[in-house]
């Protein structure tokens, strides 16, 4: 995968985001073993801080068996699919089950709480599903596209594309 290039940081910075990206990919770990800890939020963070210090390091963890297709399709196809929102979702309402039913809780911060956890679903559900990186771009109204794209090969092309001579008053 090709990045941006890595901005200029000091190697101190650098080795900062390295130790936070080393503590939010143990907490991702955590989350697959543990029912109540979320994976998928401290993988986007490890990412976030890999990304900009050591990106090569972030290859590495797209390229991992468990981690790399939730990333890849955050970073490349732009959403979450539907069984990992559903484990998310999930993995909150389980906690919340758990948290009332071990510690005793008011009820105003059960309120609270059924507040947050639905605020947080809402969230969740809300990320788009990932798309294909090659879709085609949306088609157009068939008339338009014969006044503005006289080239049927290739719907997409400009009228300077085609007829770089072509001026303003021909158009």
């Amino acid at each position: 995968m090709t990045h941006p290039p890595v901005p200029q940081i000091s190697w101190t910075r650098r080795l900062l985001y390295l130790g936070c990206a080393a503590f939010f990919f143990s907490l991702a770990v955590l989350g697959m073993i543990l029912p109540i800890v979320p994976a998928t939020p401290f993988l986007l963070v490890t990412s976030y801080f890999l990304v900009r210090s050591f990106p090569k390091l972030n290859d590495l963890l797209l390229d991992m068996p468990y981690f790399g297709p939730i990333l890849y399709d955050w970073e490349v196809r732009k959403g979450i699919k539907a069984s990992v929102k559903l484990q998310a979702i999930a993995t909150v309402v389980l906690g919340w089950g758990i948290s009332i039913w071990l510690f005793p809780i008011p009820v105003w911060a059960l309120v609270i709480m059924a507040v947050l956890v639905t605020i947080g679903i809402l969230v969740i559900y809300r990320v788009p599903e990932p798309r294909d990186p090659l879709e085609a771009k949306p088609e157009r109204d068939q008339e338009e596209t014969r006044t503005d794209y006289p080239d049927p090969d290739n719907p997409y092309a400009s009228p300077h594309e085609i007829d770089p001579v072509r001026n303003d008053s021909q158009t």
